[in-house]
């Protein structure tokens, strides 16, 4: 696809988690397509490498180094980049970034579940804040993960369960709750993070067109990518493994990808024209899919936009997603 082909060709691309893994190669693919892709991850050096990367391949990017297990931190390093004019319209954001942690007893800097925190409430404060620097007919991927879906076998076989939904407020703050709300396992509190993901993004939708700016937004099931470090708390061994095993049975297992593979899924939804006027999708392997039944739940989606919101204390001076 040519750079006029896209639906938008001067409109920047944000992408959280754009260090390692899928992140990093959507910026690569969308920066080869023509894209000014913002760089964001937590670390200086590896978000400046991968800047350097894309500049001297001719291609156009620009740091935001954060840390979404801080608010605090992702507040300043947006106030410091509104101050002094470094964030660009936008006509995509690629809400990547996202951890799975089996420590029952981590929270994040502001006392929310790691998991929770990071893979929701982290982008659920970046969609409002860079909500006001949104274009007109804006793509919006969020990554989910088919693992809270009933009908994905892989994640059965490997026993991930079924999500849990107790409320938005019990799971960020879980290692407050007891019995049957509390979330023994990390996998677990994962795929339920990534059932919240989708809510978050059909909730975005209805709200992006309350305010006319005709989106897309996109739920995202990446597969189990075997060459990323989402499971960077397994031990060594165990990762070595998988990885090693895992792309060589990658091409026969369904729900099994590549990230790179992935990555050019993700460019396709931001500029093809094949989704326009699409609205909301759940989208697996690059088509879209039926929601599970839990997914659909309108008022459980409601409840997490709203309560997220409030906990990220979300301002409506900074953002057209509230009201």
């Amino acid at each position: 696809m040519t750079n006029n082909e896209q639906p938008n060709p001067s409109g920047a691309v944000f992408v959280s988690g754009a260090t390692g893994g899928l992140g990093r190669n959507v910026a690569r693919e969308l920066a080869a397509n023509g894209r000014h892709v913002v760089v964001a991850g937590r670390r200086p050096d590896a978000v400046e490498a991968v800047v350097d990367e894309i500049v001297s391949s001719g291609g156009s990017a620009s740091v935001f180094v954060a840390d979404l297990a801080d608010l605090d931190d992702l507040n300043r390093t947006i106030d410091q980049a509104l101050e002094n004019d470094e964030l660009p319209p936008l006509h995509g954001i690629v809400a990547n970034a996202g951890i799975s942690t089996t420590d029952t007893l981590t929270t994040s800097a502001q006392g929310f579940d790691l998991t929770f925190g990071v893979n929701v409430l982290a982008h659920q404060l970046l969609l409002h804040r860079l909500s006001p620097h949104l274009m007109q007919g804006c793509r919006i991927v969020i990554v989910s993960s088919g693992v809270h879906h009933p009908g994905n076998k892989l994640a059965r076989r490997l026993r991930i369960p079924l999500p849990t939904w107790v409320g938005t407020e019990k799971l960020a703050f879980q290692q407050a709750q007891t019995g049957s709300d509390f979330i023994t396992d990390g996998p677990g509190r994962y795929s339920t993070s990534k059932l919240a993901n989708v809510y978050q993004a059909r909730e975005l939708q209805r709200r992006l067109d309350a305010v006319g700016l005709d989106p897309e937004v996109f739920a995202l099931d990446p597969g189990l990518m075997v060459d990323t470090d989402l499971a960077r708390d397994a031990p060594a061994l165990a990762r070595f493994l998988l990885r090693l095993v895992g792309r060589a049975v990658t091409p026969f297992v369904d729900n099994m990808r590549l990230s790179a593979d992935t990555a050019s899924m993700v460019r396709e939804l931001l500029d093809s024209h094949r989704f326009v006027d699409v609205g909301f999708e759940y989208i697996d392997d690059g088509h879209p899919e039926p929601l599970a039944s839990l997914a659909l739940d309108d008022d459980n989606a409601a409840e997490l936009w709203e309560t997220a919101s409030r906990l990220v204390e979300a301002s409506p001076k900074e953002s057209v997603l509230l009201g």
